[in-house]
């Protein structure tokens, strides 16, 4: 069995930052004692200075940073505590990796993609996979060949897929069989023919053929020295890119977010931290593990990083869901007793809803949290009801922070409010017309500001955008409008931003406009989301025909529905305008729009 990464050498610093953390502090205890009240601790918290105004700063237990080393390190480092326990399982066919077993993989793979595939420090992958077991294969072995990963949605058309490698530019993909064609594809209209692209094999995929490089052959241990991985990421450093996800940011096509190792381990710290009242995850021990089953998508900030990547770091036993379908969600919970659940408002709200979902589907879950959008109080009751048992909590935050800004504090009933700044993460409301960004009193509404170790280092080979969307003082502007009231509670109540968010996925106006202004019969086009009873928000078109055109809403539904994903399309329909209204820069009043038109 090799520990390589595990026991090599993270410095006596950072070990000892470790261990301290574990232990609370004689004011921690006297809190856990008292429980003081909420607004006890946001007055504590609230800070004022002539330069940033008020800025609510956390509650939470404070977390040393930097923490000096890699995600795989981190990663790996208590795993000797559960490695005979499963890490992930396949919720559809039962296939699953011990923590031992992935962490030979994981070191395997890593020596293959650096001797063998001569892959080099800082190129990057592509990680096109559904929630599959092999996924952490993939990408913890990339880390730890100090490569940098881009994840890519696996059930994109090939021309967005291609946009994507555009941009990031790739040396090699990973895929399952099935999508092997659509991923070539996507290489061909890229113009980048000589991108590797690894196969992986599982039991419900089609025949391997000879023209696929074999991920089975890749992460086999066999015949190697696996100590041999600890070398590649000696001269990393905790502020080097490690993963690329693509975010439309406020405004605009996706772009590439630059993360690096920091800010990944300051979101899991985040999620392990002992909270005011009670602690969000129990230690697994010989007897016991957290299981969580995972639909949200892997390829997803929310999903890779909170989800994956901090439970697995802490023992916990993931059950990943290729795609989500009620009953069969609510079969894998309920026969393998899982006792934490992540979700988005969308599922909350059906599953409150539908009467399949009993009281004993969820019988062992002890904590549910929600994120990537608003919850209302009464969606939030009903799903109580058939999950009475569970704690209940919030978190909100953006690609470009890791994702995770805020957690409410566990047992809290408000389901209104998003909560406070997580560990080491400060917070402000500052007023949209104010160049200074001074931070506003309680209960002003402003745009909402992040500063700390969670913000991204920029957006990839895009200084403009970045410049747009982080302050010289660095402090991330998040594009959300809210405030914050007397107990230091955030409120998210409207979006600066023009993305649409369809359930938790985020649709870029601008490349479904793009799209539309490319069908000959359409001059000018405008994309904006309208309500949706299921999907919160989904796209409609508003656009200008040409002259003399006779084309129909049908018509132009279908010409967008074959170059995007389902979600993106134009559910909420075509509405045909003399003019687009604009500023005299030639800016989308999209505002207007909505008043004009919807």
């Amino acid at each position: 069995m090799y520990y390589g990464s595990v026991l090599r050498a993270v410095n006596m610093k950072s070990n000892a930052r470790l261990l301290c953390r574990r232990f609370l502090s004689t004011e921690r205890e006297f809190l856990a004692t008292q429980k003081p009240s909420l607004s006890d601790l946001a007055k504590k918290n609230l800070v004022h200075n002539e330069k940033d105004g008020y800025v609510m700063k956390s509650p939470y237990e404070n977390i040393s940073f930097p923490m000096d080393m890699t995600i795989d390190q981190y990663f790996w480092k208590n795993m000797p505590k559960w490695q005979n326990h499963v890490a992930v399982q396949c919720g559809v066919t039962g296939r699953k990796y011990t923590y031992a077993k992935l962490r030979d993989y994981c070191a395997a793979l890593a020596i293959r993609l650096r001797n063998n595939m001569k892959l080099e420090k800082n190129d990057i992958v592509g990680i096109c996979l559904p929630n599959v077991p092999e996924y952490v294969i993939c990408w913890m072995g990339s880390a730890e060949a100090s490569l940098v990963v881009t994840t890519i949605n696996p059930w994109y058309t090939c021309e967005e897929i291609s946009r994507q490698l555009i941009s990031s530019r790739p040396k090699a993909i990973f895929c399952l069989i099935d999508n092997f064609d659509v991923v070539k594809k996507a290489c061909e209209l890229a113009k980048q023919p000589d991108v590797k692209v690894i196969a992986i094999k599982t039991e419900l995929s089609h025949s391997f053929r000879d023209d696929m490089i074999s991920f089975t052959e890749l992460m086999n241990p066999k015949g190697l020295n696996l100590s041999e991985s600890s070398k590649f990421n000696k001269n990393t450093g905790y502020d080097d890119l490690t993963v690329l996800p693509y975010s439309s940011g406020t405004t605009g096509l996706p772009k590439g977010v630059m993360l690096t190792h920091n800010n990944l381990i300051s979101n899991c710290e985040a999620m392990d931290v002992n909270l005011p009242y009670e602690p969000i995850i129990r230690p697994t021990t010989a007897d016991f593990q957290d299981v969580l089953p995972c639909f949200l998508p892997f390829y997803h900030a929310y999903g890779l990083i909170i989800i994956l990547l901090a439970k697995l770091s802490l023992g916990t036993k993931i059950i990943s869901i290729p795609k989500y379908e009620i009953n069969s969600f609510l079969d894998i919970t309920k026969q393998h007793k899982a006792t934490f659940l992540h979700l988005v408002p969308p599922t909350v709200i059906q599953l409150g809803n539908y009467k399949g979902a009993k009281p004993e589907h969820f019988k062992y879950v002890r904590t549910v949290m929600s994120a990537a959008s608003n919850l209302a109080q009464n969606d939030a009751d009903r799903f109580k009801k058939v999950a009475h048992n569970a704690s209940f909590f919030q978190g909100y935050g953006l690609t470009e922070t890791s994702p995770l800004s805020t957690l409410t504090p566990q047992g809290l009933q408000n389901y209104g409010t998003i909560g406070w700044p997580v560990a080491n993460v400060d917070i402000k409301i500052a007023c949209v017309d104010d160049p200074s960004f001074k931070g506003l009193a309680a209960n002003e509404t402003g745009e909402l500001l992040v500063r700390g170790p969670n913000i991204m280092k920029g957006y990839f080979k895009n200084d403009e955008a970045t410049k747009a969307m982080i302050t010289e003082d660095n402090w991330l502007r998040t594009g959300d409008i809210g405030h914050y009231d007397e107990n230091g509670l955030f409120y998210i109540s409207d979006r600066l931003k023009e993305l649409i968010k369809v359930n938790a996925n985020q649709v870029a106006p601008a490349e479904l406009e793009g799209i539309l202004r490319e069908h000959p019969d359409i001059l000018d086009a405008v994309v904006i989301g309208v309500s949706h009873p299921k999907c919160g928000e989904v796209p409609k078109a508003f656009a200008v025909r040409q002259p003399e055109s006779n084309i129909t809403e049908e018509d132009v539904k279908q010409f967008v529905a074959k170059q995007v994903i389902k979600y993106k399309q134009l559910t909420g329909g075509v509405q045909f305008v003399d003019q687009i209204p604009k500023t005299a820069t030639g800016k989308m009043l999209r505002r207007e729009i909505r008043k004009l038109f919807s």
